[in-house]
């Protein structure tokens, strides 16, 4: 055999052998260790989504227990009993209904929502609870009087199973606590599952699916809606799931696909956390690195198969001198180059490996400023793709309120028209000293401010179409400061203005635009009251010369975090004054919107709030306003 063929063979056993070795000792070692992980990952997670639905059910039986033992429901009149069951309903989100039930398992007293306005006017907490109808109380009164007969001898609460509503066909369950001292009787609420539901949803990454078996391995809450509830039964597909008294690892068929499963008991429910993840998916690491190692196996035989011939010319120094060079290069040492004086091929491939090397340095650094560059555009994209998404949410739901906000001023303006003229005609009527004159004012007052919020109302739900012309922005600002300079001066508010050198003009409508920012300074001076330190700062930039980038900074109280998702929200508000509505921000970012901007809030409690206001630019030429 050459010579030239043995060192062909020579090579491919040394480059070939180690690496598909490495490569199978790898995989199994992986595959080990990623089913560990992806097993003890879902027992966590199925561990944590059992005791959450226990901790949502039950809470609400010891809330129930709670209330019976503080107050004797026996004692209490028809309308004690009522004001009783009233804060049982409120003390809880999600509960649909509550009744209270005497020894006969009679209803005595129940509470329900069945025109949510009407009751919200009464006390707006009641818009967190669900409405029902008559068909559903018919259904909880019959489900909570089962209850109430079958709590287990020894138990002061029961639970009944998971079931549908009547008409909404929402999750719900029925909590029934029975009246201490062997009174009989006791408390009944309907406690709905959206919410547990939702979290379900939200646990679940991506391919995975959270949800809930009943004792019988039934699905009862499922957080993947693309399955249905009521065709799913595991008792055959996972059957050691069935009655689990304990948490545990089992895995399934469905679809032809194999799942992973782990399942955990919900505690005193006899329920059955369960989170699965397709095998496939869990185990994608494992197959990517599988073809990343037969990659690298078939590159190493072809560089091989390429080098062996050369390599085979000569068997002396200068090819021990070419591998030290190349083991340099494989190390990572780029500037590493042969120093090897000869004219035939060796020389050749000498001087060939050098400009390689210049080569790959060069291309070393320019992947790196490549790499550096496009980080740095992807972040970029990534941070204004969010902040588009977010206006494009804010913007949604705004919209949808503002339908809302038309509807309720349309129907307002008549009666309260009606109100302001009779309040008005008995003013003119009454002298001067009559003493019912003092309260009519009071309600004429009142009137005129309910009429100020239906206009604002109108304002925030009647999408604009402003005149657009260019204006000057820094002219505009000038005024508006000096309009409240006696209440900046009184108030000791330092103004720091750094605006864009020269002229700004944007497109807009003067008004509008002047109502926006008006707003805005009064919404910074109501934060700067009782500051130490109260600054004010307006700064203007223009951007790439089409958008004009406003900001309005003030060193006043801050806003905190949780609340900043909703601060565009109408009828939110954070001001401490009973005479905040809460709809200024609301129609500040609907003008803006309306003129082809965009509005952002960023506040830090405490420190400051800055509001970022983007315009667009006017044309170069056009009549200042």
């Amino acid at each position: 055999m050459r010579i030239r063929s043995r060192l062909l063979l020579l090579l491919v056993a040394i480059a070939a052998v180690p690496t598909l070795a490495t490569g199978l000792l790898a995989w199994r070692g992986a595959e080990r260790a990623l089913a560990q992980a992806v097993a003890e990952q879902h027992r966590r997670t199925a561990l944590a989504e059992a005791e959450n639905a226990a901790t949502h059910v039950l809470s609400l039986a010891t809330e129930l227990e709670g209330a019976l033992l503080h107050q004797d429901p026996g004692t209490l009149g028809p309308a004690e009993a009522q004001e009783f069951l009233t804060r049982v309903f409120l003390r809880r989100d999600r509960i649909a209904q509550v009744g209270l039930f005497d020894a006969q398992a009679r209803l005595t007293a129940s509470v329900f929502v069945d025109d949510p306005e009407a009751f919200a006017r009464q006390e707006p907490q009641f818009r967190r609870h669900d409405t029902v109808g008559a068909e559903e109380v018919a259904d909880f009164h019959h489900r909570a009087t089962q209850l109430l007969s079958q709590v287990p001898e020894g138990r002061a609460y029961a639970v009944s199973a998971p079931y549908l509503t009547a008409v909404r066909q929402r999750p719900a369950v029925v909590v029934a606590a029975l009246a201490p001292g062997g009174r009989g009787g006791g408390l009944a609420a309907e406690l709905g599952l959206e919410e547990l539901s939702q979290r379900l949803a939200s646990r679940g990454e991506r391919d995975e699916r959270v949800f809930l078996l009943d004792g019988q391995a039934r699905l009862l809450l499922d957080g993947d809606a693309t399955h249905a509830p009521t065709s799913e039964d595991f008792s055959t597909k996972l059957p050691a799931a069935r009655g689990a008294r304990h948490p545990g690892l089992g895995h399934y068929e469905e679809n032809g696909h194999a799942w992973l499963a782990a399942y955990s008991p919900v505690p005193e429910l006899g329920w059955v956390a369960v989170v699965a993840r397709p095998r496939e998916a869990a185990l994608a690491p494992l197959h990517a690195l599988t073809r990343s190692t037969f990659e690298v196996l078939g590159l190493t035989l072809v560089c091989v198969l390429v080098l062996a011939p050369l390599l085979a010319r000569a068997l002396a120094r200068p090819i021990a001198h070419l591998a030290g060079g190349a083991r340099a290069l494989a190390r990572g040492e780029l500037g590493h180059r042969l120093t090897l004086e000869r004219r035939d091929e060796l020389g050749d491939l000498a001087r060939a490996f050098n400009d390689m090397g210049h080569a790959l340095e060069a291309a070393h650094r320019e992947l790196l400023g490549f790499n550096e560059q496009l980080a740095a555009q992807v972040e970029e994209r990534t941070r204004e793709l969010k902040q588009t998404q977010a206006q494009l949410s804010r913007g949604q739901r705004l919209a949808a309120m503002g339908d809302l906000a038309a509807g309720m001023a349309h129907e307002m303006n008549n009666p309260l028209a009606a109100i302001l003229g009779n309040v008005q005609l008995m003013l003119l009527d009454l002298p001067e000293d009559d003493p019912s004159r003092r309260m009519l004012s009071t309600v004429h007052q009142q009137a005129q401010r309910i009429a100020t919020i239906v206009r604002e109302l109108q304002l925030l739900s009647e999408r604009q179409q402003p005149g657009r012309a260019p204006l000057d922005l820094h002219k505009m600002l000038h005024r508006l400061l000096e309009s409240r300079g006696a209440e900046l001066s009184r108030d000791g508010v330092r103004v720091d203005c750094r605006f864009h050198p020269g002229e700004v003009k944007v497109l807009g409508d003067t008004q509008a635009l002047g109502d926006v920012f008006g707003r805005l300074l009064a919404n910074a001076l109501n934060a700067l009251r009782d500051r130490p330190e109260r600054t004010l700062s307006l700064a203007t930039h223009v951007v790439d010369a089409q958008l004009v980038r406003v900001e309005l900074r003030d060193s006043g109280r801050g806003i905190p975090r949780e609340h900043l998702e909703r601060i565009f929200n109408p009828f939110f508000t954070t001001k401490q004054q009973w005479t905040g509505k809460g709809l200024s921000l609301a129609i500040c970012h609907r003008v803006i919107e309306d003129h082809g901007g965009s509005i952002s809030l960023h506040s830090d409690e405490g420190v400051g709030t800055t509001v970022t206001l983007v315009l667009p630019a006017a044309p170069a030429q056009g009549p200042l306003v």
